[in-house]
């Protein structure tokens, strides 16, 4: 073999080696940006899960306080000139009328519309195309959270806990006096039933989005990255009707599955002490999405 020919070998060893050492360098590079990206969305859904711990966790949750207020208010423009009492505790015992007067308190509501606003964030950024394959556990628990948070702030929820409401009044008090009483006690009445039902599945669900996002964000950026690529095929119920596949695919329960199948496929993935906790905060949540079901 001629010098030339061992200067050209060597110059083409050299070119290939270059070549797939910046491959690999941009392939890292790759990595190391999606991985940054990743944990900047997790992060950005801790903050947003967050963001209902102060409103909604209170003994009187102000939202939900001020939306009854808004509510009562409604009833104003539903009755006559002269108004009395009476006029009140029949629109109370008037499902249709009801109806319409919290659905339109509820709109009404600045602090529900600022809460519904931050529901519809969180789902935002939880279904973020970095949160692919196993990561999915979080978009599922975030959707989670979201779905008790939308029952619990609902207008049926009010309209449930306004219809045949009968303060203590008499017929011929006045209008101002009776929807006082009636604020009071849908306010009373909606924040007890809030926080005997919603407020611990709430807290479990957030403290379950935390840990587990803190949990993947320690994770080294290859397994990070690996863990958005790698879906895993779960099983779901064969449903034709579009209605009823809704309905299902959106309940409670069915949410609730959907984290829980998640998250055993990732038994091998993140730290198992964590894992032990998220799975016995899954198991907290199960029995409190059933009774809200």
């Amino acid at each position: 073999m001629s010098i030339t020919d061992i200067i050209t070998a060597v110059g083409v060893a050299i070119a290939s080696l270059t070549f797939v050492s910046t491959v690999l360098l941009t392939w890292r590079d790759q990595i190391r940006q999606t991985a940054a990206q990743t944990r900047e969305d997790l992060q950005e859904i801790i903050g947003g899960s967050g963001h209902f711990l102060h409103p909604l966790i209170q003994e009187s949750p102000y939202p939900i306080l001020h939306t009854a207020t808004t509510i009562t208010k409604e009833f104003c423009s539903r009755m006559g000139k002269s108004p009395k009492g009476k006029d009140v505790q029949l629109l109370l015992k008037d499902k249709d009328l009801l109806c319409s007067i919290c659905v339109e308190g509820w709109i009404a509501s600045t602090q529900i519309v600022r809460l519904m606003d931050k529901v519809e964030e969180l789902e935002h950024k939880a279904s973020s195309h970095y949160l692919r394959g196993k990561l999915l556990l979080i978009c599922q628990a975030s959707f989670l959270l979201t779905g008790i948070i939308a029952k619990g702030c609902s207008p049926t929820y009010f309209y449930n806990t306004l219809f045949g409401l009968e303060p203590d009044t008499c017929e011929n008090d006045e209008v101002e006096v009776v929807l006082n009483k009636v604020t009071v006690e849908l306010q009373n009445k909606i924040c007890q039933k809030f926080n005997d039902k919603y407020k611990e599945p709430i807290v479990l669900c957030i403290s379950f989005i935390q840990k587990a996002s803190r949990s993947f964000m320690k994770l080294q950026d290859g397994k990070l990255v690996d863990l958005a690529r790698r879906s895993e095929s779960l099983i779901q119920g064969m449903i034709t009707d579009p209605i009823l596949k809704v309905e299902e695919e959106t309940s409670l329960v069915n949410r609730l599955k959907q984290v829980k199948d998640v998250l055993h496929c990732l038994e091998r993935d993140i730290d198992p002490f964590e894992y032990r906790v998220l799975c016995d905060l899954i198991e907290l949540l199960k029995g409190a999405c059933v009774i809200i079901e």
